[in-house]
């Protein structure tokens, strides 16, 4: 069972956090400051999901999204917006843009839970 989840952000607090929670659901986490790593980490090995930053400065999550969502290998790969930017009709362009749910920061167990629940037991 993949237990393997990836958190793309440029702010080192929102990983730590992001990473203690998944932990704490039973997720094994790989995090990136950049999608530029993890798009090329994405060749190597998929996550069950990712949370993926809206607003990065080098690649955004939405072109991130976008480039994952053209590779048709990575269409199990569920892609979360993660973000503080969730005004309705911004969740509707992301949802729309190919993600598969939004989580708005500050992120919390619940809604970790409520998005990707626990890790599959072995």
């Amino acid at each position: 069972m993949n237990k393997l989840a990836f958190i793309i952000d440029d702010s080192a607090v929102n990983i730590a956090v992001a990473r203690l929670l998944l932990r704490r659901l039973g997720w094994i986490v790989e995090d990136f400051s950049s999608a530029i790593p993890m798009l090329a980490r994405l060749e190597e090995v998929q996550p069950a999901f990712m949370l993926l930053d809206i607003s990065m400065p080098d690649l955004g999550g939405e072109e991130a999204c976008k480039r994952i969502r053209s590779n048709p290998a990575f269409d199990p790969v569920r892609v979360i917006a993660y973000t503080a930017h969730a005004m309705e009709t911004e969740r509707q362009r992301y949802l729309s843009g190919g993600f598969d749910c939004v989580i708005t920061k500050p992120i919390t167990i619940a809604a970790l839970q409520e998005a990707v629940g626990h890790a599959p037991k072995d």
